[in-house]
């Protein structure tokens, strides 16, 4: 965080300060940045950084206050660094004018974009920029050659950059291929054993006891959701939160977190636990401008045997193919309805847990019909697999039951007007109704505007005519000057009103139009829905609840759409 130093520099002669009542005082950022591969560089670190920048200060009268921000652990070749951030947040907010680095290099090393800052950013936010080994400074007249040096340091921080990048694929991949661990944390059930050259995984005995549980659970046949609802209900801690507290049980003031079916698919997939260290899942390479992503299988780098399994082969293999088969015969399967294409999802945002109030997912599942596979689409709550069973939401409803229960609500809702001859003029006749006042309200501000303005013509007249002063006149206008702007206040104020009430009339109308022309379930449309509906609850006991726009036409329902419509 940046640590504001908050006083002039005492150094400073007394018998000076006269002397600088004309020089521009800049507010100063003093900016240091140390990646990881230089933590070990005395040369190079952040206190030997602001030493040179506060000495720089202190013999240059015209900078007075500064602040300090050190970004310790961030690599120059980009700009995304949590103090950098928060010293352009500050040059935004006008608290700073004056950046100062002890080199071009530590402010950064990209090429396009350091040059970028320097050259455009800067200058247009009328922030000068020092650096103070370079003897740049953007205040002085910069020479043809100084900008051309500068352009050139840039140039060579950035091929600098890219070629340690280079060095460090190399070196790294090298050490994965002998079968040393390169990453920080081992996998749930296993520790880093730091004496080791090559950093080889150590079991971890208490939580390689919920993995072989885990791996027993699954060779059972339980599910994924079913695995997830029994570690949670155990009271255990996910691996994160292990991890970072050492508790393998939640205990009192721990964070809630939940067991993912996606933690439990990603430990069954592990080769980790049996004896493997598999690395190069997820890569990065500066020299190619080739940003953190995740690998193909294939490119995995692979070391079998190099710790204790916690597993067997025989069970692991085993665990796979019963996954694989599942995979293949699923009617969820996303492989075999790949070719499928799947439809909108016209409830999005409009529907909710009743339980837990989280929005509903679509999901869907494969059905053969006729000799072909289609998709049934079904909402369900985010929760409803992740928790325990006390917590179990169960919110869950078909998309064609939804559409009937909305449809049928729908058609209820114009009951009250269904009898009159044409309700489409019914409406109408009654929204012009509902906005006369407005109206009213508007004509009658626009006449009292009129005289108002008709009354300051007579003060004129009077004043011609010599039946008030000048002076009297002049008191009078203003007068009348306060009114009238109070007056077209209020008349801004009436016809935005009226202007807001006939476009809110003008939706319900089409809402109202869109309803009496339905004939038909298909007629339920995303159009209809966000035209008509605020939102809709679904609980687990079967019943729903939905919520009308334009509340004077459309009266809120909850009914009960029946248990055990929705079988998986």
């Amino acid at each position: 965080m940046a640590r504001k130093k908050g006083r002039y520099n005492a150094i400073r002669p007394e018998e000076n300060l006269s002397q600088s009542e004309n020089i521009k005082i800049w507010h100063v950022a003093l900016y240091a940045r140390l990646s990881v591969e230089q933590q070990d560089r005395p040369s190079s670190s952040i206190e030997i950084q602001l030493d040179i920048m506060r000495g720089y200060v202190k013999k240059h009268l015209e900078l007075s206050d500064y602040h300090e921000y050190t970004d310790r652990g961030f690599s120059g070749t980009n700009f995304e660094r949590p103090d950098f951030n928060r010293l352009m947040e500050d040059v935004k907010m006008g608290k700073i004018n004056c950046i100062i680095v002890k080199d071009l290099s530590r402010f950064g090393r990209d090429y396009l974009e350091t040059t970028n800052y320097i050259e455009v950013i800067l200058p247009f936010l009328g922030v000068r920029f020092i650096s103070v080994n370079d003897h740049f400074d953007t205040e002085q007249e910069c020479n043809e050659n100084k900008a051309l040096e500068v352009s050139l340091k840039n140039l060579v921080n950035d091929m600098y950059a890219k070629d340690v990048s280079k060095r460090v694929v190399v070196t790294r991949k090298q050490e994965m291929e002998r079968g040393r661990f390169t990453g920080a944390n081992a996998p749930y059930g296993y520790k880093v054993d730091e004496t080791d050259p090559l950093r080889h995984y150590i079991v971890d005995e208490q939580a390689a006891e919920v993995v072989r549980d885990i791996f027993r659970m699954a060779s059972e046949g339980k599910s994924l959701r079913n695995i997830s609802r029994i570690l949670q209900e155990r009271n255990l801690s996910i691996p994160g939160q292990y991890l970072k507290t050492g508790h393998l049980y939640q205990e009192p003031g721990d964070e809630l977190k939940n067991w993912h079916v996606g933690t439990i698919g990603n430990i069954l997939r592990n080769q980790a636990y049996i004896g493997n260290m598999v690395q190069g899942r997820r890569k990065s390479r500066l020299c190619e401008n080739e940003k953190r992503h995740f690998t193909d299988p294939d490119d995995w780098i692979i070391v079998e045997g190099t710790h204790e399994p916690v597993v067997s082969r025989e069970l692991f293999e085993e665990i796979r193919g019963l996954f694989r088969k599942k995979v293949k015969e699923s009617t969820f399967s996303s492989q075999r309805g790949k070719d499928i294409p799947k439809q909108e999802n016209k409830y999005l945002n409009l529907l909710f847990c009743g339980k837990c109030g989280k929005r509903l997912q679509m999901l869907s599942r494969l059905k053969e019909q006729n000799g072909k596979l289609i998709r049934i689409y079904f909402y369900e709550c985010t929760n409803a697999y992740d928790r325990g069973e006390k917590n179990y939401c169960q919110s869950t409803i078909m998309e064609w039951l939804l559409d009937q229960v909305v449809f049928e609500s729908i058609r209820k809702q114009i009951a009250v007007v269904s009898d009159k001859k044409d309700v489409v003029e019914f409406a109408e006749n009654a929204f012009a109704e509902k906005l006369r006042p407005l109206e009213k309200a508007v004509e009658k501000a626009k006449a009292d505007i009129k005289k108002t303005e008709f009354d300051g013509s007579r003060r004129y007249e009077e004043y011609v005519t010599g039946k008030i002063s000048r002076a009297d006149m002049e008191k009078l206008q203003m007068a009348e000057e306060k009114i009238l702007k109070r007056q077209r206040g209020h008349l801004d104020r009436m016809e935005k009103k009226l202007s807001d009430r006939k476009r809110e009339l003008g939706n319900a109308l089409k809402a109202i139009k869109a309803v009496y022309r339905m004939n038909s379930q298909a007629d339920i449309t995303r159009e209809l829905l966000v035209l008509l509906v605020e939102g809709i609850n679904i609980y687990p006991d079967a019943r729903v609840e939905i919520r009308w726009k334009f509340a004077e036409w459309f009266s809120d329902v909850s009914l009960d759409y029946g248990k055990g419509t929705h079988k998986r």
